[in-house]
């Protein structure tokens, strides 16, 4: 095996590990159910005789409350990483709904993304919740990348790009950084040597990988600088074939994933190509749903936990608390 391979089987063990604790520490004591979908007409009560609340994908409900649904609708719940079907216009509480539940393993896929989901309804609440979930992951993680959080590198650039990369179109983006003239993007070998280097005032480059012919067992890294001090740490990765990655992310498998509704198929796709590293396959899976379903807030909080996670957190928090939204 290659060093090349035995890294990427190291990070994405690492990765894995790193979204188990995470989705642990967040999974201890919950307190609420997560509606996750909704068939038709669903109705929630705080508590006998309050008005009923229409229930959406993304809502909480307390275990105190009741809920029913209307004629032939369902609902689908989440509580303590285990889904719940719920029909019928009978008025039930919650607490009676949610007994049979159980606790899912965490370390089964359906458990740890189940558990990542109740992680991002919680960690979307509010913007403070927002910042601190990006502090608390990239200060533990500096987002997989050694050096990443070195004062020494001033450009930050966003970690969509680390990683499985497609042989595609694919757009590097950093951060803005105070100083004058162009910057210098660099396309790297594992062992430095230049393959592509580009100047742009701009802070995003478009390349064709396919059109580059990169090797698909090496690692590759890149990089900008602008000036004499600015620079970025070297993001390294590498290409993924399609058919590797489709492979990898197969879910067919998954009970939970053959039965979910189309939109919750490509969540957990999403979910997973983040698990196996394919940030930027992640980030077009999220983008095309949010695009087909704005208004769906499940959706729109674990987008912007992913984007925390990939240190975007201004569209991250732009996504959630934007007045547009």
């Amino acid at each position: 095996m290659s060093n090349s391979l035995q890294n990427n089987y190291i990070m994405r063990a690492i990765t894995m590990i790193i979204c188990c604790l995470f989705l642990q520490l967040g999974m201890v004591a919950q307190k609420d159910i997560t509606v996750l979908h909704v068939s038709g007409q669903a109705f929630y009560y705080e508590q006998t005789g309050a008005k009923a609340i229409s229930m959406y994908p993304g809502m909480e409900l307390a275990l105190k409350g009741r809920m029913r649904c209307k004629g032939a609708s369902t609902a689908k719940l989440l509580y303590n990483g285990v889904s719940i079907m719920v029909s019928g216009g009978k008025l039930r509480d919650l607490k009676e709904v949610v007994k049979s539940a159980g606790v899912a393993s965490q370390m089964s896929f359906t458990g740890r993304f189940f558990s990542f989901v109740t992680e991002s309804v919680r960690e979307g609440n509010t913007q403070e919740d927002i910042k601190k979930y990006h502090r608390k992951y990239m200060g533990k993680t500096s987002g997989g990348i050694k050096g990443y959080a070195k004062p020494d590198y001033t450009i930050r650039p966003l970690l969509l790009t680390a990683g499985k990369l497609p042989s595609a179109n694919v757009i590097f983006k950093w951060r803005n950084t105070a100083g004058e003239g162009h910057y210098t993007f660099s396309l790297l070998t594992k062992l430095g040597k230049p393959v592509a280097q580009i100047l742009t005032r701009d802070t995003a480059i478009t390349l064709d990988l396919d059109q580059l012919a990169l090797d698909l067992d090496e690692e590759y890294s890149w990089n900008v600088s602008r000036g004499e001090t600015a620079k970025s740490v070297n993001i390294p990765f590498e290409i993924c074939p399609t058919s590797v990655v489709e492979r990898l992310t197969d879910l067919s498998h998954e009970p939970a994933f053959v039965e979910a509704e189309p939109e919750m198929k490509q969540m957990m796709l999403a979910y997973r190509l983040e698990e196996e590293r394919c940030f930027y396959s992640a980030y077009q899976t999220y983008t095309q749903l949010i695009g087909a379903e704005p208004d769906n807030l499940l959706l729109r909080r674990m987008y912007a936990a992913f984007l925390a996670r990939m240190d975007m957190l201004p569209e991250a928090s732009s996504l959630l608390f934007s007045s547009n939204n």
